[in-house]
């Protein structure tokens, strides 16, 4: 299929589009007549319009608007003589407002804004702009066509935004078909909604050779259909195929064949994933001082059975040239047609930007509202809060590193100061009143990452961009703000961020035409300040959409780990998020890298921040997919795009992981980077399906068997394999991790104490290990737990109850924020802890704020003597210190939690190491797969190769934890320094021997007998090596993989022999003994 699919021969777009009365015909109304008579009656009998102009009124009505027979036919008479009575009144209301007045020079306008709104999937809008009054009432029942002067002191229609509002982007209607028309002899807009009605359901989604042939009956609303060409149907179905083949907008501009006045703008995509772009659209055509004739908003439903994400929306818009303004001449008409062709694409991405005032006001040209925009968002994360005055505070205060108190004081002060300095409104504030500086550093922006097109020199948008002048360099934007800026005013750092940000973008697709969001790839070292982030990443990646604000860090070259997305109930909880969110992802990639120690992979986290009340699984799938597509647009040089400049020179390869949210995603992002022609396309995700080569964390309990690990060696170390053990845990059955610590939970624990999303469970005495074991396996939250099996003392308190008494006599007034602060209040309810084991919860829910609850004041002493951290961040490091100075046995998540990076570093290994056909075929184990219908086919059975490469991958976790607990308990036990120091130092050790060895030429070039030997016996599964050959497998990988590969490998191995204090006697004595088995091989 996917081979008959490529064979098909596209249709020309442009000889498909035949005028826009061919392309919609007009349909008869054999009625027409009498419904007007009708409507005549009714006028006549309400006796508000005069009698002898109600025929001109409805004359005027019926043949000057160019509405469609097809309406006439669906409405009632009454209600179209209501329409015909608003608009009179709106002429007479404009005549005694300007008819009146002594000074003729400004000519008087019909002002005309009304909705009819007759029922939730029926409406009619009309709406005036611009065009005389007097000239109307001449004109009124003629037919002439005339063109008028385009006043701009007037603004875009705007009730087209009450079109999106209450029918493009509700997320509770059904789709709906809409219809405008405008004529110059009205200036009277009027817009017509309606239900899609679509044919019964078929069950069959539609062909590749259906849509080119026009054969699109079965998925388009039955109203269309009656009214539309054979031809239109071919181009909508081409359209249609076209918005498949790449993420976001398809964008045509054709002449009509009939008509060459008649120019046609064709907009094709996804529904739901940009939203008020209807009024947008009508507003960039208002910008161009551009008159709409005709706007046709169609529904298309491919999969019957599909959601909304299945459907596709087209956009079809009609100009006449001789209706246009007077000052338009015709080069400037088709030059500013094809500008916007452009700017459509970005203004899809963000249609409803903070700048809008300024843009229809023409101070901004389109690209320099959204840049300002994004550039807002960015200035808002990385405009540097603390300054010189806090780097000099830290220098005289001169905390030392184990003073956890004085850091923890430090650390809630930076809070403070960032929360109430600049804040998002204010930033934008500043913006638009220096709009002439953020114009001219667009400028700057554009001279660098635009791409010349010399067509597009004489438009109006352009025309304008020529007559900023950039500055020249800082020295000359410095003495601008000095010369207009007060030196104490903060629009200075505003202003000088924004400069920054200019400086740090390396490549963006913002130039590019067809794209989901807007995505920036930056220069860590100049927007990361050092003071407040120690250790500098490698890259980031900024993006914006219409919907979301999302980063990526990365702290090597080569680095992998989770796509997390944060969502936010309510604006204040979203304003929270937006000032931890850097910080979070920052402090995720950084212990990300940290237990990537093992791996070749260095350590980076993907946060995607949703806008507020954006909760649901689509709004997530939509924000992650625009996510990644824009990322791909700086990966990679996509024949079907643009090019861009890349001021970065190198290629880069990113590696993504399911984290919080997207974990069903992952198996999409895999097939889109592989439509995307991504040749890494099989290892950019982890976590995908097993039918797509992934190993499932969950499944095969990677993660937890890490964790369980450590927990085994503190029973072993401490003879504690026969001791009843009392256990605490966050992160419930119903998580992977949760679940899988259940599942392998030995019979020596007994849990007391568990919560997850759905509340709070807990019995002193005891939960039912086979209850909690069928919540595990079932993966059900703890609400449906078997409360009969609870002792007297035992509960559970959902998080939607309020009011509860519990055994013990205390009242919950609220359960959601009973179960956010059980944690550190659980010895309120249960005497007793020996193991705590978070595998779930929101980052620093311990703190040296609440880490007191813990420490019993009788003795001093830590509650809980064991906790193996198996969720991030969870417990904040002062708080682990704490912890551990009271006697608490302590084993951090960047220890703990390595399990599942290891198991994805070897999910990456493989797919990197076979080609495809192996890889599909002999690993996953699938015949006759067909990758690029877009769907996975479920797998009956894995390979024998699958099934051993998995064992593989489960033993080399738990080895890895046993090698490195053995390390942190000797030093510990000798030195006395707390576990949780020791494990960032050990990471640190491991992470800077990688760094120095893997640039090493003589590893590489000057020793390869000893590099093959390290690759082929010692790193590389020989299960790899047998399916592609030595000599294969070593081509098959890149080389900067295999050389992080050599390097990750000795650095972890060194370490865990020879503990963190690196002696280069030592090391060489260790690569000596390994060359030696090199050539005795």
């Amino acid at each position: 299929m996917a081979n008959s699919v490529k064979a098909l021969q596209v249709p020309d777009i442009a000889s498909l589009s035949i005028s826009s009365m061919s392309d919609y015909h007009a349909s008869a109304f054999p009625g027409k007549d009498a419904q007007r008579e009708q409507v005549v009656d009714l006028l006549d009998q309400q006796g508000f319009i005069p009698d002898d102009l109600i025929e001109q009124e409805v004359e005027w009505f019926y043949n000057s608007l160019g509405i469609d027979d097809l309406f006439f036919s669906k409405e009632q008479p009454a209600l179209l003589a209501d329409i015909i009575h608003s608009l009179y009144a709106s002429k007479l209301d404009s005549f005694a407002k300007n008819g009146l007045k002594k000074d003729d020079s400004t000519k008087k306008a019909l002002n005309i804004k009304n909705k009819i709104i007759t029922s939730d999937n029926h409406a009619i809008f009309m709406e005036s702009t611009g065009t005389t009054f007097s000239s109307l009432i001449e004109t009124a029942g003629k037919n002439t066509t005339g063109q008028a002067d385009f006043d701009d002191s007037y603004e875009p229609y705007q009730l087209d935004a009450d079109v999106d509002d209450l029918f493009l982007d509700a997320k509770d209607k059904k789709t709906m078909r809409v219809v405008s028309y405008w004529t110059p002899e009205s200036d009277v807009k009027i817009t017509f909604a309606y239900e899609n009605t679509f044919p019964a359901v078929s069950g069959k989604k539609i062909t590749q050779e259906q849509l080119i042939s026009g054969d699109i009956d079965s998925i388009s609303d039955e109203s269309m259909v009656a009214m539309t060409s054979v031809e239109n149907k071919k181009l909508y179905g081409t359209l249609i195929k076209l918005s498949q083949e790449r993420e976001g907008p398809v964008i045509k501009i054709t002449n009509s064949k009939e008509n060459k006045d008649e120019v046609r703008f064709l907009v094709a995509y996804k529904r739901g994933t940009t939203k008020h772009y209807y009024s947008e659209l009508n507003s960039l055509f208002h910008y161009y001082k551009l008159r709409i004739n005709k706007f046709f908003v169609e529904n298309f439903k491919l999969f019957p059975q599909g959601t909304d994400n299945d459907d596709v929306v087209i956009f079809s818009i009609y100009l006449n040239k001789t209706q246009q303004s007077t000052d338009l001449q015709p080069q400037d008409l088709d030059l500013s047609i094809q500008q916007i062709e452009r700017e459509a694409s970005l203004l899809y991405t963000i249609p409803n930007n903070s700048f809008v005032k300024l843009y229809e006001q023409r101070q901004f040209s389109p690209q320099e509202a959204i840049y300002a925009h994004v550039s807002a968002i960015f200035i808002v994360h990385f405009i540097n809060r603390l300054g010189d005055d806090y780097k000099n505070l830290l220098t005289q205060i001169a905390p030392k590193e184990n003073d956890v108190v004085m850091w923890e004081i430090i650390g809630n002060l930076k809070k403070k100061l960032r929360n109430e300095t600049f804040t998002q409104q204010m930033i934008i504030d500043v913006l638009q009143r220096h709009h002439n500086i953020v114009s001219k550093l667009y400028k700057n922006f554009s001279e660098v990452h635009y791409v010349r097109d010399d067509k597009l020199e004489k438009t109006l948008s352009y025309k304008r961009l020529s007559k900023l002048e950039p500055f020249k360099n800082d020295q000359e934007f410095d003495a601008y703000l000095n010369k207009f800026i007060p030196n104490d005013s903060p629009d200075l750092l505003i202003l000088k961020t924004l400069n920054l940000f200019n400086k740090s973008i390396l490549k963006t697709n913002f130039f590019i035409t067809r794209k989901v969001a807007i995505s920036f790839r930056l220069n860590p070292g100049l927007i990361i300040p050092k003071v407040e982030y120690p250790d500098t990443p490698y890259g980031i990646f900024f993006v914006v959409g219409n919907t979301f604000k999302a980063f990526h860090i990365r702290f090597r070259d080569i680095a992998r780990g989770g796509i997390r997305i944060v969502c936010s109930k309510t604006q204040d909880i979203y304003d929270k998020n937006t000032r931890t969110v850097i910080d979070e992802n920052y402090q995720l990639a950084s212990t990300q890298q940290r237990k990537n120690k093992d791996i070749p992979e260095g350590g980076s986290k993907g946060v995607i921040l949703l806008n507020p009340a954006l909760t649901t699984e689509k709004d997530t799938f939509i924000a992650f997919t625009q996510y990644v597509d824009s990322i791909i647009d700086i990966l990679i040089r996509d024949p079907l795009k643009e090019t861009y400049v890349d001021l970065l020179g190198k290629e880069e390869i990113l590696f993504f992981g399911p984290d919080e949210g997207t974990a069903g995603f992952v198996n999409w992002a895999t097939l889109h980077a592989r439509s995307r022609g991504c040749p890494w396309w099989k290892s950019f995700l982890t976590g995908k399906s097993q039918s797509l080569g992934g190993i499932p964390h969950d499944e095969y309990g990677m993660t937890s068997l890490g964790v369980r690990a450590y927990v085994n060696k503190i029973y072993e170390t401490l003879n504690l394999n026969d001791a009843k053990i009392a256990k605490f845990q966050t992160g419930g059955p119903d998580g992977d991790l949760g679940s899988n610590e259940i599942e392998l939970s030995t019979p020596n624990e007994t849990y007391v104490g568990l919560l997850d999303g759905s509340g709070v469970l807990c019995d002193p005495k005891g939960l039912d290990k086979n209850e909690l074991i069928r919540l595990a396996k079932s993966r059900s939250t703890i609400s449906s737990y078997d409360t009969s099996k609870l002792s007297k003392e035992g509960f559970f308190v959902s998080v939607d109850d309020s009011d509860v008494m519990l055994p013990n006599g205390a009242i919950v007034a609220n359960g959601t924020s009973f179960r956010n602060t059980f944690h550190v209040e659980v010895f309120k309810f249960v005497d007793h802890i020996d193991l705590f084991v978070p595998c779930g919860g929101r980052p620093n829910s311990i703190t040296l704020n609440n880490v007191g609850e813990f420490i019993d004041p009788k003795t001093n002493k830590s509650r809980i003597p064991y906790i193996v951290e198996g969720a991030n961040l969870f417990i904040a490091q002062p708080a682990k210190i704490e912890l551990e100075n009271h006697g608490c046995i302590f084993f951090k998540d960047a220890s703990a939690n390595k399990g599942g990076v290891t198991s994805s570093s070897f999910e990456v290994l493989a797919s990197l190491a076979l080609n495809d056909n192996d890889f599909v075929h002999k690993f996953v184990g699938l015949e006759g797969q067909d990758l690029d219908s877009g769907k996975v086919a479920e797998l009956t059975k894995t390979s024998p190769l699958y099934d051993a490469y998995v064992e593989q991958v489960q033993k080399r976790i738990v080895y890895n934890a046993e090698q490195e607990f053995a390390q942190l308990w000797a030093i510990n036990q000798k030195t006395g320094t707390p576990i949780s120091e020791l494990s960032d130092k050990l990471s640190v050790t491991i992470n800077k021997l990688n760094d120095d060895l893997v640039d090493s030429e003589e590893l590489w070039l000057n020793d390869t007998k000893l590099r093959d030997y390290l690759l082929l016996e010692k790193i590389i599964p020989k299960l790899l090596t047998d399916v592609a050959t030595p000599v294969k497998i070593l081509e098959n990988i890149p080389d900067s993989y295999l050389k992080v590969l050599i390097s990750s490998y000795l650095a972890s191995s060194f370490v865990y022999q020879n503990g963190i204090d690196v002696d280069i006697g030592k090391f060489l004595a260790f690569i000596g003994e390994l060359r030696r088995e090199a050539y005795k091989n």
